[in-house]
């Protein structure tokens, strides 16, 4: 038999001291004294041309004490539009209150958008992101386009989009609320004579319609009516072309030559999808309406930088004194929207309120 004696440690022997491991950042505890600010100072530095706030730190080196100098906003005065129309009535109460209506509208905005669009949005959207939990994210695969379908449903189908405009007042309501059970009646009920009495374009969907109803039955199903815009104002006045300037054309003989890139094609009939070119003026307004319910034009390849003159297409610059003189310049896309994007003291446009419609 073996006995096991217990080992004596003596009590002068100090414990062995035990190394700490280092942990990960992502593994540390938080904690507030650890956070890094970094100020850019309030929003109150006005542009000297056309009065957008940017913050101190975005003023270009070439600036003065008394004279800050920017050029995301306007190129330094190059770039002059005309000021997107505030909001009122009930949209803007919508936009902008916290009652449950209000709420409501936010949190289905983007359908509400849908229900009361003209076109719509051909995109692939990657599910996997979108339905996860977290903050609101829309991620796409592929490219996003505008689409616009025949101004008749195809056989029994339910009208949808531009084909209800073409309804009465009564009736595009109640196709609306049966397209969309899930949004508020009463929402829906303020929405639709909102926009009926403010959008420019809802008439021109009418006028073409009327067009088509009034030629034989023969020629319905082949006939392609498009809705051009007329550029010929001015374009040294910097404004963009009026509801007005929008024309309803039927090409000669029913057949369609020259696809200007501008024009929105209408066919009567038939499940084909037209693609709406990005150059087109009407490509934002008649998809975004709770963005832009008014007389609101996008962006286009002829806007001119103040001062420029715009050459015709192909010409070649003329010699002056043995020098080239310089190329007409026009607003670039980026620019275009980069000066509306910037935020100007007084009431604000729908863009800035509209939430996920705006991502």
């Amino acid at each position: 038999m073996s006995y096991i004696q217990d080992a004596i440690v003596p009590d002068d022997i100090p414990p062995p001291v035990l190394q700490p491991i280092p942990y990960p950042p992502a593994g540390q505890p938080f904690l507030e004294n650890n956070i890094h600010y970094f100020n850019l100072g309030m929003l109150t530095i006005i542009c000297p041309h056309y009065h957008a706030l940017h913050f101190d730190c975005e003023k270009l080196t070439s600036s003065r004490v008394n004279y800050p100098k920017f050029g995301m906003c306007c190129l330094q005065g190059q770039i002059q539009l005309p000021p997107l129309q505030s909001l009122t009535g009930i949209l803007y109460n919508y936009l902008t209150r916290n009652d449950y209506f209000s709420r409501e509208f936010h949190n289905n905005i983007w359908q509400y958008n849908a229900a009361f669009a003209m076109t719509l949005v051909g995109v692939k959207i990657n599910n996997s992101v979108t339905r996860q939990s977290g903050p609101y994210c829309f991620k796409i695969q592929g490219e996003l386009d505008h689409l616009t379908g025949a101004l008749l449903p195809h056989g029994d189908q339910t009208p949808i989009y531009a084909q209800i405009y073409i309804l009465d007042t009564a009736e595009q309501l109640n196709v609306r609320k049966a397209n969309n059970h899930n949004l508020d009646p009463v929402v829906m009920d303020n929405l639709q004579p909102m926009l009926l009495d403010n959008h420019p374009y809802i008439g021109h969907y009418h006028y073409a319609y009327e067009i088509i109803r009034e030629k034989p039955i023969e020629e319905q199903e082949e006939i392609t009516i498009r809705l051009h815009v007329n550029l010929q104002q001015d374009q040294r006045t910097h404004n963009l072309p009026t509801a007005e300037e929008i024309a309803v054309i039927i090409p000669e003989n029913g057949i369609y030559h020259a696809l200007d890139n501008r024009d929105v094609v209408l066919q009567a009939r038939g499940e084909r999808l037209e693609h709406i070119s990005q150059n087109s003026l009407l490509y934002a307004a008649l998809h975004y309406v709770l963005l832009f319910p008014k007389r609101e034009n996008g962006w286009y390849l002829r806007i001119l930088i103040c001062g420029a003159q715009l050459r015709e297409q192909g010409e070649n610059a003329k010699q002056k004194d043995g020098e080239k003189q310089a190329h007409s310049q026009v607003v670039s896309d980026t620019c275009y929207y980069a000066y509306y994007l910037h935020v100007r003291d007084g009431p604000q446009p729908p863009l800035f309120y509209g939430g996920r419609l705006f991502q």
